[in-house]
């Protein structure tokens, strides 16, 4: 049996655990030597799919413990991410560009489905920006973006902006702190024209807004 066969079966069978609701994240998979008995398996096949998964941060092997169901994909993507970035096989207009994507796709889900709640969590976001001092900028505004993705309700765009936000955290506190006010300015009618088309259910004038927040974020960050 091939590896990429031996991979699918101990996933499937965790998989199948989790449904019957005999795993949950934070449990405890079976051992090496009950994996090998129901799959039929041998020890370095069982062993080679775990350090699989584990790298792919869907469980986690804690020495004398055992093996962990857990919920690590972010980090793993974000390790993977960084590493793309460190070897030049991206470019962080690249990025850019996904993260771009991400938050219009979230805004075409969340043009629809928005509730008051939602909508007023955002704008709250947004009267927070607008009072905010040049230190409390960069964490209110990711709060702001941060918001807009989980009305979404996506959860794999909620995965990927949470995995992408760390990259830039620091490059942003930093440009957003020493901006001239009138830039300072500019971003803050691009909010609130998102938060304006989003309340309003407005998909294309949204999108442009979002684009032209981002072109504008890449000019002057």
């Amino acid at each position: 049996m091939n590896d990429t066969k031996v991979y699918l079966l101990v996933i499937d069978h965790i998989k199948s655990l989790f449904q019957q609701g005999k795993l949950t994240f934070g449990g405890k998979l079976p051992s090496e030597r009950q994996l090998m008995a129901t799959l039929g398996l041998s020890r370095n096949s069982v062993r080679e799919a775990l350090r699989s998964l584990e790298n792919m941060g869907i469980i986690e092997s804690r020495h004398g413990q055992g093996t962990f169901l857990v919920n690590h994909i972010g980090n793993s993507l974000g390790s993977i991410f960084s590493l793309l970035l460190f070897m030049n096989e991206c470019s962080e207009a690249e990025v850019n560009e996904l993260r771009q994507s991400i938050e219009i796709g979230a805004y075409l889900i969340a043009v629809s489905q928005a509730d008051d709640d939602q909508l007023r969590a955002l704008n709250l976001c947004l009267d927070q920006l607008k009072h905010s001092s040049a230190e409390e900028r960069a964490a209110i505004d990711k709060q702001f973006h941060d918001t807009l993705i989980q009305m979404s309700g996506n959860r794999l765009l909620i995965l990927l902006r949470e995995t992408l936000s760390p990259l830039f955290e620091n490059t942003i506190q930093e440009k957003l702190t020493h901006i001239s006010s009138e830039e300072w300015k500019t971003l803050l009618v691009h909010h609130e024209h998102i938060c304006t088309c989003l309340t309003a259910r407005e998909k294309a004038s949204g999108i442009r807004a979002i684009v032209e927040h981002y072109d504008f974020i890449d000019s002057v960050c």
